[in-house]
Protein backbone atom coordinates (compact mmCIF):
# COMPACT_ATOMS: atom_id res chain seq x y z
CA UNK A 1 0.00 0.00 0.00
CA UNK A 2 1.66 2.80 -1.27
CA UNK A 3 0.45 6.38 -1.83
CA UNK A 4 -3.04 4.83 -1.55
CA UNK A 5 -2.96 2.38 -3.93
CA UNK A 6 -4.68 -0.98 -2.20
CA UNK A 7 -6.09 -4.32 -3.84
CA UNK A 8 -9.14 -5.16 -3.81
CA UNK A 9 -8.10 -8.06 -1.60
CA UNK A 10 -6.51 -5.94 1.27
CA UNK A 11 -9.65 -3.69 1.03
CA UNK A 12 -11.75 -6.61 1.32
CA UNK A 13 -9.50 -7.85 4.66
CA UNK A 14 -9.98 -4.49 6.13
CA UNK A 15 -13.56 -4.57 5.69
CA UNK A 16 -14.04 -8.33 7.40
CA UNK A 17 -11.58 -6.74 10.26
CA UNK A 18 -13.98 -3.94 10.90
CA UNK A 19 -17.12 -5.80 9.89
CA UNK A 20 -16.17 -8.42 12.77
CA UNK A 21 -14.61 -5.97 15.31
CA UNK A 22 -18.47 -4.61 14.99
CA UNK A 23 -20.12 -7.79 15.50
CA UNK A 24 -18.05 -7.99 18.75
CA UNK A 25 -18.36 -4.99 20.35
CA UNK A 26 -22.40 -5.32 19.86
CA UNK A 27 -21.97 -9.14 21.31
CA UNK A 28 -20.21 -7.59 24.15
CA UNK A 29 -22.72 -4.73 24.70
CA UNK A 30 -25.44 -7.03 24.60
CA UNK A 31 -23.88 -9.15 27.11
CA UNK A 32 -23.09 -6.48 29.43
CA UNK A 33 -27.45 -5.45 28.84
CA UNK A 34 -28.29 -8.47 29.89
CA UNK A 35 -25.74 -8.97 33.27
CA UNK A 36 -26.90 -5.55 34.52
CA UNK A 37 -30.75 -7.01 33.91
CA UNK A 38 -29.57 -10.17 35.63
CA UNK A 39 -27.97 -8.69 38.09
CA UNK A 40 -30.36 -6.24 39.60
CA UNK A 41 -33.48 -8.51 39.43
CA UNK A 42 -31.39 -11.02 41.75
CA UNK A 43 -30.87 -7.87 43.73
CA UNK A 44 -34.23 -7.35 43.89
CA UNK A 45 -35.15 -10.63 45.01
CA UNK A 46 -32.84 -10.98 47.50
CA UNK A 47 -34.11 -7.90 48.71
CA UNK A 48 -37.70 -9.32 48.79
CA UNK A 49 -36.94 -12.71 49.68
CA UNK A 50 -34.87 -11.26 52.52
CA UNK A 51 -37.50 -9.39 54.13
CA UNK A 52 -40.17 -12.04 53.65
CA UNK A 53 -38.15 -14.40 55.53
CA UNK A 54 -38.29 -11.91 58.21
CA UNK A 55 -41.39 -11.49 57.77
CA UNK A 56 -42.33 -14.93 57.84
CA UNK A 57 -40.38 -15.30 61.47
CA UNK A 58 -42.24 -12.41 63.01
CA UNK A 59 -45.58 -14.56 62.07
CA UNK A 60 -44.25 -18.01 62.93
CA UNK A 61 -44.44 -19.74 59.87
CA UNK A 62 -42.44 -22.50 59.67
CA UNK A 63 -41.79 -24.91 56.43
CA UNK A 64 -39.91 -28.12 55.66
CA UNK A 65 -39.53 -27.21 52.24
CA UNK A 66 -39.73 -24.22 50.07
CA UNK A 67 -42.08 -26.74 47.59
CA UNK A 68 -43.95 -27.14 50.72
CA UNK A 69 -44.33 -23.00 51.21
CA UNK A 70 -45.29 -22.70 47.57
CA UNK A 71 -47.99 -25.17 47.91
CA UNK A 72 -48.93 -23.78 50.85
CA UNK A 73 -49.59 -19.79 49.26
CA UNK A 74 -50.76 -21.70 46.22
CA UNK A 75 -53.92 -23.41 48.02
CA UNK A 76 -54.38 -20.23 50.09
CA UNK A 77 -54.66 -17.80 47.07
CA UNK A 78 -56.95 -20.52 45.20
CA UNK A 79 -59.23 -20.86 47.95
CA UNK A 80 -58.94 -17.13 48.98
CA UNK A 81 -59.74 -15.79 45.98
CA UNK A 82 -63.62 -17.36 45.26
CA UNK A 83 -64.13 -16.83 48.89
CA UNK A 84 -63.62 -13.02 48.95
CA UNK A 85 -65.61 -12.90 45.93
CA UNK A 86 -68.96 -14.98 47.39
CA UNK A 87 -68.72 -12.52 50.83
CA UNK A 88 -67.62 -9.47 48.69
CA UNK A 89 -70.93 -10.32 46.72
CA UNK A 90 -72.82 -11.13 49.66
CA UNK A 91 -72.27 -7.90 51.59
CA UNK A 92 -73.34 -6.08 48.07
CA UNK A 93 -76.18 -8.09 47.59
CA UNK A 94 -77.45 -7.18 51.26
CA UNK A 95 -77.07 -3.72 50.51
CA UNK A 96 -78.98 -4.09 47.12
CA UNK A 97 -82.31 -5.59 49.18
CA UNK A 98 -81.73 -3.03 52.12
CA UNK A 99 -80.70 -5.36 55.19
CA UNK A 100 -77.55 -3.61 55.67
CA UNK A 101 -77.19 0.55 55.12
CA UNK A 102 -73.64 -0.13 53.62
CA UNK A 103 -71.38 -2.87 51.97
CA UNK A 104 -68.58 -0.92 53.55
CA UNK A 105 -67.45 -0.49 57.31
CA UNK A 106 -66.95 -2.28 59.63
CA UNK A 107 -68.50 -6.02 58.73
CA UNK A 108 -66.56 -5.93 55.35
CA UNK A 109 -63.27 -6.03 57.58
CA UNK A 110 -64.30 -7.94 60.12
CA UNK A 111 -65.65 -10.83 57.44
CA UNK A 112 -62.74 -10.73 55.89
CA UNK A 113 -60.16 -10.78 58.83
CA UNK A 114 -62.43 -13.71 60.23
CA UNK A 115 -62.61 -15.22 56.54
CA UNK A 116 -59.01 -15.23 56.30
CA UNK A 117 -58.04 -16.43 59.83
CA UNK A 118 -60.55 -19.47 59.74
CA UNK A 119 -58.78 -20.22 55.78
CA UNK A 120 -54.94 -20.45 56.92
CA UNK A 121 -55.85 -22.24 60.19
CA UNK A 122 -57.13 -24.72 58.33
CA UNK A 123 -54.40 -24.90 55.15
CA UNK A 124 -52.30 -25.00 58.17
CA UNK A 125 -54.07 -28.19 60.29
CA UNK A 126 -54.16 -30.51 56.81
CA UNK A 127 -50.54 -29.65 55.92
CA UNK A 128 -48.44 -31.70 58.06
CA UNK A 129 -45.10 -29.60 56.59
CA UNK A 130 -46.44 -26.48 57.31
CA UNK A 131 -46.57 -24.81 60.94
CA UNK A 132 -47.79 -21.45 61.59
CA UNK A 133 -48.84 -19.97 65.10
CA UNK A 134 -52.18 -18.99 65.55
CA UNK A 135 -50.60 -15.19 66.62
CA UNK A 136 -48.98 -14.38 63.05
CA UNK A 137 -52.29 -15.73 61.51
CA UNK A 138 -54.34 -13.27 63.23
CA UNK A 139 -51.58 -10.80 62.45
CA UNK A 140 -51.51 -11.71 58.71
CA UNK A 141 -55.39 -11.73 58.64
CA UNK A 142 -55.34 -8.68 60.35
CA UNK A 143 -53.03 -7.10 58.09
CA UNK A 144 -55.23 -8.21 54.49
CA UNK A 145 -58.54 -7.27 56.43
CA UNK A 146 -57.24 -3.67 56.79
CA UNK A 147 -55.93 -3.53 53.28
CA UNK A 148 -59.27 -5.27 51.59
CA UNK A 149 -61.25 -2.92 54.14
CA UNK A 150 -58.92 0.40 52.98
CA UNK A 151 -59.28 -0.68 48.78
CA UNK A 152 -63.12 -1.13 49.45
CA UNK A 153 -63.86 2.52 50.69
CA UNK A 154 -63.32 3.85 47.32
CA UNK A 155 -66.34 1.91 45.46
CA UNK A 156 -69.29 2.69 44.56
CA UNK A 157 -72.26 1.91 46.65
CA UNK A 158 -74.45 -0.61 44.76
CA UNK A 159 -78.27 0.96 43.96
CA UNK A 160 -80.92 0.11 46.37
CA UNK A 161 -83.50 -2.63 44.98
CA UNK A 162 -86.53 0.30 45.05
CA UNK A 163 -84.38 2.75 43.39
CA UNK A 164 -84.83 4.36 39.65
CA UNK A 165 -81.49 3.41 39.25
CA UNK A 166 -82.27 -0.21 39.88
CA UNK A 167 -85.13 -0.51 37.99
CA UNK A 168 -83.26 0.57 34.80
CA UNK A 169 -80.79 -2.20 35.67
CA UNK A 170 -83.73 -4.71 35.74
CA UNK A 171 -85.68 -3.31 32.71
CA UNK A 172 -81.87 -4.07 30.73
CA UNK A 173 -82.27 -7.66 31.94
CA UNK A 174 -85.92 -8.61 31.23
CA UNK A 175 -85.94 -7.07 27.35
Amino acid sequence: MVGGDCSYLEVFALGYIVKRSLKEAIHINKFKTIGISISAVLIILLFIAFFEYIFLIIIGLQYNSLLNLVWFFTLYLFLEIPLAFITHALLKALKSVGILQTSKGWLPFILNTTLTFLLIEVIDNFMVNIEIEWQGTLIFALVTGFIGWRLGKEEEEPPDINSEEFKKIDNKFKS
